[in-house]
């Protein structure tokens, strides 16, 4: 029996994965479906090599249009945004609008914006369909704005009797569809701007959680960590924030198990994650430093791209430490699990983690880890050390001791698969169903 009809608004899914938002979306939306939930997803962009998942529709930009009546598609051309024009234009981002305008031959002022693809209407108009990459690019603020007005549309199409809307980059799209709808508004903070910027970060993006979780009937925070964020920084009520952690897949865990040999024999210690501030990776390269001073042997791999992925080389270099390390660049799924066995101690040094998925997964691998205490995922998990991202000494006398005891480490990740086995999404699913049937 259905439970409800769920309008679900995402910025990455997988395969086209950043960082943990994407999987996490996946993942929610599985496990709703098989709490009895029809779901519309919104996104900005497929591939066409989604998981087809029984129960979740997916949509985007290209898709949606198809589904639009022509009034729709004539109430969006007529907007600002939206830009009809007599002919399909040839158009290249490497070329200014002047260049491109000289292409077609055309005046300048007839150009359309950037990231428009003009789209036939029966031989008659031809409308310009925002082309929207999904990302994080210089557009990034552009894009939200267009894929919020075409959410306001499409929701209405999908009469929902809930909006859930994943992350800053969403609610804006979330706010239309329920201005259009009338249905209530869930946003859904997997990480905030304090978290990815170290201090106040972005103003625009601020603005944008702050007034997203204002305007929300009820904010869902991924840990009391991020709750205490959403309270402290932008003054939202306790009383309005539910609590749901993230999961795991452990049937990705038993995929891998042992499928592949260490590609050194020496002990490794891993980094997964983005090289960003956030992530704390220079905390890595520092104890790294203190760890082979007492195990000359230790290898370190550091799995992840970022704008700090140069600094680290160069920071482990400086160190002594360039043989010591091995840097993959960014892991899919598969590859990344593989990894995790190959490891024999992972560390998450976050200086701000709102959760920590990766932690969980290296866990569901029988691995001993460390984790930072300003994480969500700490508050979780009891299997595993927890230290302060800042010191290293720490980090690096319990790394130490773990590599040196085999049965200690053996014991530890024993118990950490043992501690993750209840940390599922489906477990996440269930909670989130309480917060839909509070206002359903």
């Amino acid at each position: 029996m259905r439970k409800g009809k769920i309008f679900m608004i995402g910025w990455e899914y997988p395969p086209n994965i950043t960082g943990g938002l994407a999987v996490a979306c996946k993942e929610i939306a599985r496990n709703l479906a098989l709490e009895g939930y029809e779901i519309d997803f919104l996104l900005p962009r497929l591939t066409g090599n989604e998981e087809q998942i029984e129960g979740v529709h997916l949509l985007d930009i290209s898709s949606g249009w198809e589904e639009l009546s022509e009034s729709d598609r004539e109430s969006l051309a007529s907007s600002r945004q939206w830009i009809e024009v007599s002919e399909r234009l040839q158009f290249s981002p490497y070329f200014t609008w002047k260049e491109s305008a000289s292409i077609n031959h055309l005046d300048e002022d007839k150009m359309p914006a950037p990231g428009f693809v003009a789209v036939k209407e029966k031989e008659r108009k031809t409308f310009l369909l925002p082309e929207i990459q999904g990302g994080y690019g210089k557009d990034l603020l552009r894009d939200i704005h267009w894929f919020a007005q075409f959410s306001a549309i499409l929701a209405r199409k999908s009469k929902p009797d809930l909006i859930h809307a994943h992350d800053w980059m969403t609610f804006p799209a979330g706010i239309a569809a329920k201005e259009s709808t009338g249905a209530p508004l869930i946003v859904h903070v997997h990480a905030t701007e304090f978290d990815r910027c170290g201090g106040s970060g972005n103003s625009e993006i601020r603005n944008i959680e702050e007034k997203g979780c204002r305007l929300a009937d009820i904010v869902i925070s991924v840990s009391e960590y991020t709750k205490g964020i959403l309270i402290d920084q932008y003054g939202i009520s306790e009383s309005k924030i539910r609590v749901a952690h993230n999961g795991v897949n452990l049937e990705e865990a038993s995929l891998t198990d042992s499928v592949e040999k260490p590609f050194f024999e020496n002990p490794i210690v891993l980094f997964l994650g983005r090289m960003t501030h956030q992530k704390g990776p220079d905390y890595f390269v520092k104890a790294a430093r203190k760890i082979a001073n007492e195990i000359p042997e230790v290898k370190f791999v550091m799995a992840g791209s970022g704008d700090l992925h140069n600094r680290m080389v160069e920071l482990a270099a400086d160190l002594g430490l360039g043989a010591h390390f091995h840097y993959t660049g960014f892991l899919d799924s598969e590859k990344a699990h593989a990894l995790y066995d190959m490891s024999s101690v992972f560390i998450m040094p976050s200086v701000s983690e709102p959760f920590g998925l990766t932690a969980l997964e290296a866990m569901s691998h029988n691995k001993a880890v460390i984790l930072s205490k300003q994480s969500g995922v700490s508050e979780v998990v009891d299997q595993c050390i927890k230290v302060d991202f800042w010191d290293i000494d720490r980090l690096a006398e319990e790394t130490v001791c773990i590599l040196k005891y085999g049965p200690l480490r053996e014991e530890i990740g024993r118990r950490a698969r043992s501690d993750v086995n209840k940390l599922t999404w489906s477990a996440t699913a269930k909670k989130i169903t309480q917060v839909y049937r509070s206002i359903l």
